[in-house]
């Protein structure tokens, strides 16, 4: 585990369990849905949205077999991929800017 990191006794994973069913209610009810992404992201991804010129001090960087990955500060990039993945229509362009 990482510094800031936590685990949850039996008690502490039912109020957080708890706690993500109200938020998720939420959500639905009010027309969102829910996304996850990775949490390590090739560099490139960075590069390209703009985030490691401006960012790359608060992005924690692995080298694996010289390919390097960011631990993401930021959800930004992963939702880009998604939205851009979504097939969009536009009607629906001018309610997601």
């Amino acid at each position: 585990m990482s510094g800031g990191s936590w685990f949850f006794l039996p008690h502490g994973a039912r109020i957080y369990n708890k706690l993500m069913d109200f938020i998720r209610n939420q959500y639905r009810d009010r027309g969102y849905q829910e996304v996850m992404s990775p949490n390590v992201f090739n560099m490139d991804l960075w590069m390209q949205s703009g985030h490691a010129k401006h960012h790359k001090e608060d992005i924690f960087v692995l080298k694996i077999d010289k390919h390097e990955f960011g631990l993401k500060p930021m959800n930004c990039p992963g939702h880009c991929l998604i939205f851009k993945h979504k097939v969009q229509s536009y009607r629906e362009a001018r309610e997601n800017l």
